[in-house]
């Protein structure tokens, strides 16, 4: 999506800011690489499969927003 607009990219994208505050973690499971976000508990959301194998995208314990559990 391409948004034409005269208002500058501050303005229209000022609610957006909530990303920037989020930490991100990467790290490795059941068997590939991962970025997750921290909630508490040992508890992580899954945002990002970093992998080149496309059985990785395929697994639906690796799905973006599952939550996972653990020490890691």
């Amino acid at each position: 999506m391409i948004l034409y607009s005269i208002v500058p990219p501050e303005v229209v994208f000022e609610n957006f800011s909530w990303s920037e505050n989020q930490s991100y973690i990467e790290m490795n499971y059941s068997g590939e690489r991962i970025v997750v976000t921290p909630l508490s508990n040992n508890r992580y959301v899954i945002n990002r499969v970093i992998s080149t194998s496309p059985k990785a995208f395929l697994k639906p314990e690796l799905m973006p927003g599952n939550i996972i559990s653990g020490t890691f």
